[in-house]
């Protein structure tokens, strides 16, 4: 007897080409250029190991170079911004943000994944406009120590995130539209919000505290509780509802993406399956989240892994 979906497997694998292949095959023209996607792709490979694989194997093959190159561009600027708030130099984040800006003007740089996301800017509807912003929104990040309001958390997400989420979309020549915007936000939403959890020990050890100072006045917690890694009732509440709210975000995320363009559905549909499994971990740990920690503490609920994964599947194959 056939296992459901494994037909549907079987042709996926056997569209997972070699990387020269698949540069091939998304137009990338031979010669350094090539070596330029290829350590944009390490360096997101090495960042994010655990969503690497499904990203190489699920993407339409014409998105794949893309992708890791905005890719590369997202995560060297968070490097540069996401640095202890006493430790954080405006200009080294300056001087390189005026290397892709110089960039986006002459076509040329001198580090190759840069090289790679500007040829990328070249040959897909990428707005440089968006890349200026996107910029300028990791400069805010800079020296911050926290949020006051959940509002301040929502238009920090608008700054930072929203740029880079219209970048992925012309980077995989999405047409723009409302319904398609509001779905990336949210999905934005739902990975920042995880990633604030995920990292929330690391965060405050760094100066950043990303849970509103006015959910701590609700709780009756202070910075110093969680910066001492206190685990009180209150302590506990406070992480519950921290969790509560990232989960909502999820719901609203998955939501949207149903009424979304089916290359939107694919683009954050793997990413949200994944963060969604290791989010269930984050919200067993408890007070344990004021504690680092290097896993992603998944919690695999096989029904919905399952029916996430074939749905995924199922536009990989149809956008191919």
């Amino acid at each position: 007897m056939t296992a459901p979906g494994l037909p549907l497997l079987r042709q996926l694998l056997n569209r997972a080409l070699p990387w020269q292949r698949t540069l091939h095959l998304a137009g990338i023209p031979q010669g350094r250029l090539r070596d330029d996607y290829t350590a944009a792709a390490h360096l997101a490979a090495r960042r994010y190991p655990g969503l690497y694989p499904p990203g190489r194997l699920l993407s339409p093959l014409a998105w794949q170079p893309h992708l890791f190159a905005v890719g590369a561009l997202i995560i060297h600027a968070d490097c540069l911004a996401d640095v202890p708030v006493h430790q954080h130099d405006r200009a080294v984040f300056d001087a390189w943000a005026e290397q892709v800006r110089q960039g986006l003007a002459t076509g040329h740089a001198e580090q190759p994944f840069l090289r790679a996301f500007l040829h990328t800017a070249q040959v897909r509807p990428v707005d440089p406009a968006d890349v200026h912003n996107y910029l300028a929104g990791q400069v805010g990040r800079l020296g911050l120590t926290g949020y006051a309001t959940e509002q301040d958390h929502h238009d920090n997400n608008d700054r930072s995130n929203m740029p880079a989420a219209r970048i992925l979309l012309g980077a995989c020549r999405v047409p723009p539209h409302p319904r398609n915007e509001t779905a990336s936000r949210l999905a934005f939403d739902a990975a920042q919000r995880w990633d604030d959890l995920a990292d929330l020990a690391d965060d405050l050890q760094r100066g950043l505290l990303t849970i509103p100072e006015t959910d701590l006045l609700h709780f009756g917690v202070t910075r110093t509780d969680l910066e001492a890694g206190r685990d009180t009732p209150a302590v506990r509440d406070l992480c519950a509802h921290a969790c509560g709210k990232a989960r909502a975000a999820f719901h609203a995320a998955q939501a949207a993406l149903d009424d979304a363009d089916p290359a939107v559905q694919f683009l954050y549909r793997p990413v949200l399956m994944l963060l969604s499994q290791a989010m269930k971990g984050l919200e067993h740990r408890g007070a344990a989240l004021l504690r680092p920690s290097p896993l992603w503490h998944f919690r695999l609920s096989p029904t919905q892994l399952v029916g996430d994964t074939l749905r995924t599947l199922h536009h990989r194959l149809h956008l191919t």
